[in-house]
């Protein structure tokens, strides 16, 4: 397994079950969505995740509004190289889950030590996440699936 989420050659065979490949599509255009989503509109990204963006003053809510599509911008660079993976470097593909289930990780437990107030209904947010989370574990899972038939 570790050969085939660090593959000592990074070209366009992918060596996991076809599952693998076709479950990263979705998990890739959730994160272009959140991505653009956050850059274009920041302040309905921040409600989705149930943050009441009212309560703030109006140089808090300048720095939040900032970090929320700056955050767009590292969702989109990161997506942007699963859809580069997807392209032309398939190999890439289990490394690929991996570092989104890492970020995932990551912003849960950042979460967790700087809590931030929820006052809205976060519901849309939670799903979406848990939904996305599936699709990434399934994905790396079927990603380091042995192999039957190559997909180049």
């Amino acid at each position: 397994m570790f050969n085939k989420i660090f593959p000592q050659t990074i070209d366009n065979k992918f060596n996991g079950h076809w599952l693998g490949f076709w479950l990263l599509i979705p998990v890739l255009l959730f994160k272009l969505m959140i991505a653009i989503g956050s850059m274009l509109i920041p302040a309905a990204a921040n409600s989705t995740d149930g943050i009441d963006m009212s309560a703030y003053p109006a140089a808090a809510l300048q720095v939040a509004t900032t970090s929320t599509a700056l955050l767009g911008l590292l969702h989109l660079s990161i997506a942007l190289i699963g859809v580069l993976a997807l392209i032309r470097y398939r190999a890439m593909i289990p490394l690929i889950y991996v570092w989104l289930l890492f970020e995932f990780a990551g912003r849960r437990v950042l979460l967790n030590i700087y809590a931030i107030e929820r006052t809205g209904d976060a519901s849309t947010a939670v799903i979406m996440n848990s939904v996305l989370l599936a699709l990434m574990v399934v994905g790396f899972v079927f990603s380091v699936w042995p192999l039957k038939h190559k997909l180049t």
